[in-house]
């Protein structure tokens, strides 16, 4: 059995005769349109048969397609499925800068937008074309994203992201794709950037906690301010990755994300943790990594509510009811979420004379100065404003206690 393409209303359809109602010209010319075909497949049959081809499903749809001078449509056309040779191909690819492979985590960003590209199929009830992914998808595949899956605006215009690059490699490789392809493109939404001061993870080590779980986590979030890593990284450090070059000693890590080895020395702080727990670092609170993450965040917002974290703040927290990020203002230990501790790293050190930006990326991971700016909120203005006060700072020192010269 094989689809001729051909469609009629069940209200036009004659059960009996097998074939379309011919009250109306479209009748008519639908029955004659499927006599035509009969009597093509069966003079084709014939032939094959003497031939002693292969008689079966695919041989059908060619003689179908053959009568209709149609272009058989080839698996890759379609969106999904380019997708998923696309990730298959992944392991092969090169970078630009000319690394065989991609990391682990981007095949998982990868694999998960090609579900929510097959739900979405499913919802629309039809496979979608390369060439037919235009900037009509996008609104339609954005709205389902956003509306349904109740996605946050910065994850689901990633998404757009991903689906472009699904489209502009298969262009590249000869496949037909819209020519509005370019104007495809992803965005992200400026948020609100929560950070905990010094004074306020000071409040933090001075909270008392009776719950083992949350002293663990309060010492996890301490030692995440002042190691800049990734919730990824950050629980799984342990006494294993301590590293001793000369009277220094270093967490050694590579990191999840980017793969990059990086060397943490140990700020005072995560010094005293390791101290008071006889040298090793607090227990985590699951097998899974996942889980571990999910009660971590959980216990997190306990740890500041008791630390007395309560003034207003702007920023977004999951509404129970919508299961959407809402934006507004809440009391601050509502926002707190495993996050605050690269941002708080990076936020607090940034800036101080001892502490040039090289230094901080170099322990964040960040590729570059203006992927650390916006990853903190600041503006490259910043740079120009340090400079400023170091001059000013130089010529008070210059000019102290020294009349101005007169110029003659």
């Amino acid at each position: 059995m094989a689809k001729t393409g051909l469609t009629c209303s069940p209200s036009k359809w004659s059960a009996n005769k097998g074939l379309p109602i011919g009250r109306d010209e479209a009748g008519k010319s639908l029955i004659n349109d499927l006599n035509q075909l009969s009597a093509a497949i069966f003079e084709t049959l014939n032939k094959a048969q003497t031939k002693g081809e292969i008689i079966d499903k695919n041989w059908l749809e060619g003689a179908i397609n053959e009568h209709f001078n149609r272009t058989p449509v080839r698996d890759l056309e379609y969106l999904t499925n380019y997708a998923a040779h696309f990730i298959e191909q992944l392991p092969t690819k090169v970078s630009d800068r000319g690394s065989l492979g991609v990391k682990t985590s981007t095949v998982k960003k990868y694999k998960t937008i090609l579900g929510k590209l097959e739900e979405f199929e499913t919802s629309q009830g039809k496979k979608y074309l390369l060439k037919e992914v235009d900037l009509n998808f996008r609104s339609v595949f954005l709205d389902y994203l956003i509306k349904v899956n109740n996605l946050s605006e910065n994850t689901a215009g990633r998404y757009i992201r991903f689906v472009k690059s699904f489209v502009l490699d298969a262009q590249k490789n000869g496949f037909e794709c819209s020519p509005l392809i370019g104007g495809f493109k992803g965005f992200s939404v400026k948020s609100e950037k929560v950070t905990l001061t010094f004074a306020e993870l000071e409040k933090i080590k001075n909270a008392y906690f009776d719950n083992e779980r949350l002293a663990a986590a309060r010492d996890w979030l301490i030692i995440g301010c002042y190691t800049g890593q990734r919730v990824s990284d950050l629980l799984r450090m342990n006494s294993g990755l301590l590293v001793n070059y000369g009277r220094v000693q270093l967490i050694s890590i590579a990191q999840q994300k980017t793969g990059k080895t990086v060397q943490i020395p140990l700020h005072n702080e995560v010094k005293r943790i390791l101290e008071s727990r006889k040298g090793e670092f607090p227990p985590v609170f699951a097998k899974q990594q996942d889980s571990n993450s999910a009660l971590f965040n959980r216990y997190l917002k306990q740890v500041c509510k008791t630390a007395g974290l309560d003034e207003p703040t702007k920023g977004a927290r999951r509404d129970p009811e919508t299961n959407r990020n809402a934006k507004g203002v809440y009391p601050k230990y509502e926002l707190v979420t495993s996050h605050i501790c690269r941002r708080s790293f990076a936020t607090n050190f940034y800036g101080e004379s001892n502490y040039p930006t090289p230094i901080l990326m170099n322990i964040t991971g960040h590729s570059s100065e203006r992927q650390f700016l916006e990853y903190i909120g600041k503006p490259p203005l910043d740079y120009s404003l340090q400079l400023a006060e170091i001059w000013a700072k130089e010529n008070s020192a210059l000019n102290q206690g020294q009349p101005l010269r007169k110029v003659e």
